[in-house]
């Protein structure tokens, strides 16, 4: 039995050389200051955000939430399946703390260097399900909106 699709469905899949995902996955992903030092105030969560945002919209990830308190910073991001979430997190972690610096020198004052964050970070997985609960306790945390740092 041969099928053939319709001429516009066949042109669709000549063109696409990545497969075609109906399904993402979640992640919240956590990082700190370097020393856990608390040297985030609210301008500088302002700027991660938008920084974040950015660079979500660059590549193509979906970000859900950005939170943060004066020591560490929440993201909360959907990716493909054929996407590392460490390779995320080193584009996020490199584009923040390289463009927070710059911006803002007082930064690389307060932590006697030029690195911003530390090495590490933590990665929970988020079922579709609980995606709204991870959204609240983030915001009971640390506030709504842009009081980003007051919670902490």
């Amino acid at each position: 039995m041969d099928q053939k699709l319709a001429p516009e469905v066949q042109n669709e899949f000549v063109d696409r050389w990545e497969p075609v995902y109906r399904s993402r996955l979640h992640y919240l992903v956590t990082w700190s200051t370097r020393g856990r030092k608390p040297v985030l105030r609210d301008r500088h969560l302002q700027a991660l955000s938008t920084i974040v945002r950015q660079a979500c919209d660059q590549r193509g990830f979906v970000l859900t939430d950005v939170a943060g308190g004066t020591d560490h910073v929440h993201v909360l991001v959907a990716l493909k399946p054929t996407k590392s979430v460490a390779s995320v997190v080193r584009e996020l972690k490199g584009r923040a703390a390289v463009s927070l610096v710059s911006n803002f020198p007082e930064l690389r004052v307060w932590l006697r260097g030029h690195l911003l964050w530390d090495e590490r970070y933590a990665v929970e997985t988020v079922s579709a399900l609980r995606i709204d609960a991870v959204r609240e306790r983030l915001r009971t945390m640390h506030g709504a909106g842009d009081d980003l740092a007051q919670a902490s």
